[in-house]
């Protein structure tokens, strides 16, 4: 009876299963990423060879040219329909004008009066009427004199 196998170890003790009458704990989420740098594709351009098949390369699309002609088309061009003759531009007048002279604004003619209180000379515009009044310029005379009287 030396020759009988070791009985097998014994089973491990089960736990019994959850009863479905209690309030089960809420499944802990993923902590979300920090906001500061994202955690992606990194920037620039990579270091060294890639790794893996390189992928295959697109092929351009040839842009298609379309020839068009435009053109009237006429089959035939007659004497008829080419007599047109130019009606517009300028003509001949037998009144010749007289070269035209810009009028030359009359610049003010200046009179020279002379005081008859003090005796100091002014020189006015030319008045327009018969009679006119002529002050001073002088400061301590203040002096008017009536012209055309």
């Amino acid at each position: 009876m030396a020759d009988k196998a070791p009985p097998p170890p014994p089973k491990p003790p089960q736990r019994p299963p959850k009863s479905p009458s209690k309030p089960s704990q809420p499944q802990k989420k993923k902590p979300a990423p920090p906001k500061g740098k994202p955690k992606g594709k990194p920037k620039g351009k990579p270091k060294g060879k890639p790794k893996g098949k390189p992928a295959p390369k697109k092929k351009k699309r040839r842009r298609i040219k379309i020839n068009t002609k435009l053109g009237l088309r006429q089959k035939k061009i007659t004497d008829q329909e080419d007599s047109y003759t130019d009606q517009i531009g300028w003509t001949a007048m037998a009144e010749s004008f007289e070269d035209y002279e810009e009028p030359t604004p009359a610049e003010p003619e200046i009179v020279t009066h002379q005081c008859s209180m003090c005796g100091s000379t002014m020189r006015i515009p030319r008045p327009k009427r018969e009679r006119y009044k002529v002050i001073c310029a002088y400061p301590e005379c203040g002096h008017s004199d009536m012209v055309g009287i």
